[in-house]
């Protein structure tokens, strides 16, 4: 909606991160050769052996700074072009109404995500007191749209359905997002960059990233490793890791943190808690690495693994994991012909980025905004939950249902409909024995639906008196 606040949540090297005010991940070519020396700058990025979720200290604690303008090439294995475009091109008013989310990259995702949720919460109160309702008087309460680069679609994901921010979220539109993980981070890790870059520069680098947890979360969680059987097999196959020379402790990690994000969203579906609108898009028509081959003591990557031509990315992420697997199919995916470097920066994206910020519903203009349709039962047994669901209703509608008596009397307090996960509305009752008026209605419009239930006792004996 156009009144929500907008959270710009970027990827690796989204961020600067500063010591004592002086950017220590300046990856310009004048400072790359002094950033990759052994010494004080080295080791205030290097990370502590089993940091896990926590924070980092001492000379490793680093401040996040502005989100990155200009260009930034992490050889071997990511780049982008920075984030001014997007800024200039989304134009989001007021100023206020965008929030860029400043995080340290390299800590795991579940650290940045439980500081995006004080951040997050900080900035919609001050946004919901700020807004103008004199001159906005449809705002409602604004909720969040939040635009992820990248790895950020991960921070906000587990932030989403792990840590409680689906009551406060609209729509999360995910650019470029590893939601499997890339292949190419097992490049990178492991030291075996592109063809052609210096062997002192991936060597450092995979000593450097390789402690931090954040890179190891973006490895894939697809089957990624071709061997001698005819079908890919994961990361965490018996002996796959260290063939690859890749940390165990490392994979294992990345598999909890995905495990964790996927049982969370179906408990959260199940429970009926809001749903939010996912948005992903993606490059694609570009080769990219989908996986790697191990044959004895040989390793390959792969741009493929069969000969139909469907594997393709956008040079760093490959299509079936630039999908939310909750989608399950590419079709949903809003697609773009750039690489990941120049993605979010490219006009036709912005376009629809913007789309995404500004969007109205349409509803308010095909029907009037007071219908609705509900399904209420007839029948119950006392003490049993009854579903009372409202297919297509906008939650803006704040619908509540409520038993009353023959003699317009409420009997039980009104309980609210909650968004269900798909699209609609739904809430349980548990009523005493009789025959009961069984009422929703919006507290927004003051209108409603009734039908009579007929709730009999546990034991089946018949109504109580109504």
């Amino acid at each position: 909606m156009r009144h929500d606040l907008v959270v710009i949540v970027p990827g690796i090297m989204g961020t600067s991160l500063l010591h004592e005010g002086r950017d220590v991940w300046d990856l310009s070519p004048g400072a790359l050769a002094g950033l990759l020396r052994p010494g004080r700058l080295r080791g205030r990025l290097v990370l502590r052996e089993g940091i896990g979720d926590d924070d980092p200290e001492g000379e490793s604690a680093l401040t996040p700074g502005a989100m990155i303008e200009a260009p930034r090439v992490l050889p071997g294995f990511v780049s982008h072009l920075g984030y001014r475009d997007l800024l200039a091109g989304l134009d989001i008013q007021p100023p206020e109404r965008l929030a860029v989310f400043r995080y340290d990259w390299r800590l795991s995702n579940r650290n940045s995500a439980a500081k995006l949720r004080t951040f997050v919460e900080r900035r919609l109160a001050l946004w919901r007191e700020r807004i103008d309702r004199s001159r906005h008087p449809d705002a409602g309460d604004p909720k969040v749209v939040f635009l992820c680069r990248s790895m950020g679609g991960l921070v906000v994901k587990y932030y989403l359905e792990c840590l409680g921010g689906r009551e406060i979220t609209r729509t999360v539109a995910t650019l470029g997002t590893p939601h499997q993980g890339s292949a190419k981070a097992i490049r990178f890790l492991t030291g075996r960059v592109v063809p052609g870059t210096p062997p002192w520069i991936s060597e450092w680098l995979a000593e450097i990233c390789g402690t931090f947890p954040s890179l190891g979360q973006l490895l894939p969680s697809y089957r990624a490793v071709m061997t001698a059987s005819p079908r890919p097999r994961p990361l965490n196959a018996t002996g796959i890791a260290d063939r690859l020379s890749l940390p165990t402790a490392m994979v294992d990690d990345m598999f909890r943190f995905h495990e964790q994000i996927r049982n969370d969203r179906i408990r959260n579906d199940q429970a009926g808690r809001p749903g939010y609108r996912l948005v992903p898009l993606g490059g694609h028509g570009l080769r990219t690495v989908h996986g790697v081959s191990v044959v004895g003591d040989r390793i390959t990557f792969l741009d493929s693994f069969d000969e139909s031509g469907d594997w393709q990315g956008d040079s760093t992420v490959p299509t079936i994991s630039a999908t939310p697997a909750e989608l399950e199919s590419t079709v949903y995916t809003h697609w773009f012909p750039f690489r990941h470097a120049t993605l979010a920066n490219e006009a036709p994206v912005l376009a629809a980025l913007r789309e995404i910020c500004q969007s109205v519903d349409v509803r308010r203009y095909l029907a009037s905004d007071a219908e609705f349709a509900v399904d209420l039962p007839d029948f119950a047994v006392a003490g049993e939950p009854m579903e009372i669901t409202a297919p297509d209703a906008d939650p803006a509608l704040r619908l509540s249902a409520r038993l009353l008596s023959q003699d317009g009397r409420q009997v039980l307090p009104g309980v609210p409909l909650r968004p269900d996960g798909q699209g609609g509305l739904r809430c349980e009752l548990r009523a005493p024995a009789g025959l009961w008026t069984l009422e929703v209605r919006s507290r927004k419009r003051g209108v409603g639906h009734r039908d009579a239930v007929l709730v009999t006792g546990a034991d089946a004996s018949g109504p109580a008196p109504g």
